[in-house]
């Protein structure tokens, strides 16, 4: 059906002409708002992909302000009124927004970075596995470094309820211990009468009966008591390398496991011997699932590259783009000299190596002269060197000098809306200070956008920055930025004069 062709068709105001567009005819671009408004005065629902569009009654009909999503694609419009009305058209993606081929050019930025950086903090690094290799790596200590601690959480569910069975076995018992008077007894009486030491006893003193008791003896069991002594073994593998660090958590790991081992209910148990097979237990059991998970993937490490093991989805550029400007800026210290550690970066977790920069999560490297470059850096009012007296305030990237800091802010949004952005980083200049004295401890402020600076170029200019210590840089894939690097050069150089 289409929309009446009289007044009543809704038009929109597009800020690129200037003039009222009619629905049909109109151009629309995600994350944008849009004004609206129709001549038709009969009370009607408007639509956008099912979520109702506000609305207020004006002398001339209705009118309203309506978000688009950021997420282009195909834009259903649906209008009810005495019959229910459908509009379809394109959601075109944003002027701003990166394309696909930029999208690819970020990951590939942010994993040559990160392959860089691997040089600075050994194992410590994120990787995609795959093969199975009964075998000491780097990759295999990194994983049961930083997941030990849900082996341990295993164990100590498993050992609190382990599982058990109730076992019959027959045998010689005196008449006082029968506790069950099975068919089998009855049966074995009647075979042998007159056995008894008299008339009033008819039963002997012995008597071959069954005794039921429980048992830990199960397969699942068997197997845990087979990988508590592999991984112990794996363990003495660890304490026996060259590296201190990794010794000493070995040691540290090894007598966990070798307490584990003197629990009672794994003393009466043999290890399972043959090939391991996944029962039903290990499928469905939420303990043992987890507990036999974490040793399947043990031994995943014959073949490991650096990189990410979950994609980010291309609706989600926004954060990477904070994760690729940050690495950008990794990358400019580190050629320029100024890397020390990098090992913070990067983390282990149960479905994978990858990357560990996330947001509300803090992830910081050490620089030379004591100075730090912290992602997602969280003051409060109650850190240490530096806090708030507001509310707790995240800037993305924080580059902190002598105790000075230098925020720097990835923003990937509508060009025009680069002042208002700017404006609210006064909260960090005058929000964040010493905790000793309570001086402003944010001395420069700078967002960083893909923005080509066509519409504010004053707020990219040089003249504008050493005025006001804030401004904006532009930084986009595939394109380098000479100032900002520079910028960062500056800061460094000066932070090393100060300490000399």
């Amino acid at each position: 059906m289409v929309l009446p062709s009289s007044g009543d068709n809704p038009e929109f105001y597009c800020s690129d002409t200037g003039i009222w567009t009619p629905i049909d005819q109109m151009r629309f671009e995600e994350a944008r708002i849009y004004r609206w408004r129709t001549s038709y005065h009969e009370p009607f629902q408007f639509f956008a992909h099912g979520m109702p569009i506000p609305m207020v009654r004006t002398d001339t009909g209705w009118e309203g302000e309506w978000t688009a999503p950021f997420q282009s694609g195909l834009l259903i419009f649906t209008i009810e009124q005495a019959e229910r009305i459908t509009h379809e058209t394109y959601l075109f993606p944003d002027k701003r927004k990166i394309t696909e081929v930029d999208y690819s050019q970020m990951i590939a930025d942010i994993l040559t970075e990160a392959t860089a950086c691997f040089q600075h903090c050994g194992a410590y690094l994120k990787f995609d596995s795959k093969g199975f290799a009964r075998k000491t790596s780097l990759a295999q200590w990194d994983y049961i470094d930083r997941s030990f601690y849900r082996l341990q959480q295993c164990f100590r569910d498993i050992q609190a309820r382990p599982l058990r069975r109730l076992t019959t076995t027959d045998q010689w018992i005196r008449r006082e211990n029968v506790k069950h008077v099975t068919p089998g007894l009855h049966a074995w009486s009647e075979r042998h009468p007159g056995n008894g030491m008299s008339r009033e006893l008819p039963v002997p003193e012995l008597v071959w009966s069954g005794v039921r008791e429980d048992t830990y003896s199960v397969y699942e069991n068997r197997v845990l008591l087979r990988q508590l002594h592999e991984l112990q073994y794996l363990l003495r593998e660890y304490q026996a390398v060259t590296m201190d660090a990794i010794r000493s958590k070995a040691g540290y790991y090894l007598d966990r496991v070798n307490g584990w081992l003197r629990f009672s209910f794994l003393e009466q148990l043999q290890p399972h011997a043959g090939p391991v097979v996944v029962s039903q237990v290990f499928r469905k059991h939420p303990i043992y699932r987890n507990w036999f998970s974490w040793f399947q993937q043990l031994y995943q490490f014959n073949e490991y590259s650096i990189g990410f093991q979950n994609s980010i989805p291309l609706k989600d550029t926004y954060h990477l783009y904070e994760i690729w400007v940050f690495m950008q800026l990794v990358k400019i210290l580190r050629e320029n000299g100024s890397l020390l550690n990098t090992s913070g970066l990067f983390t282990l977790e149960q479905d994978g190596l990858v990357l560990n920069l996330s947001e509300k999560k803090e992830s910081r490297i050490n620089l030379v002269g004591g100075a730090t470059l912290a992602y997602q850096r969280r003051f409060k009012p109650s850190t240490l060197d530096f806090v708030t007296y507001t509310h707790d305030m995240i800037p993305d990237i924080v580059l902190e000098t002598v105790g000075k800091l230098y925020i720097f802010d990835p923003k990937y949004r509508v060009e025009r809306n680069l002042p208002m952005a700017l404006g609210e980083m006064h909260k960090y200049r005058d929000g964040i200070v010493r905790s000793t004295d309570g001086s402003r401890a944010v001395e420069e402020v700078y967002i960083i956008t893909p923005a080509d600076g066509k519409e504010n170029s004053i707020l990219f200019g040089d003249d504008y920055m050493k005025k006001y210590r804030m401004g904006v840089y532009t930084l986009k894939p595939g394109e380098w930025n000479k100032e900002l690097a520079l910028k960062l050069t500056d800061i460094m150089r000066e932070s090393i004069e100060a300490r000399q």
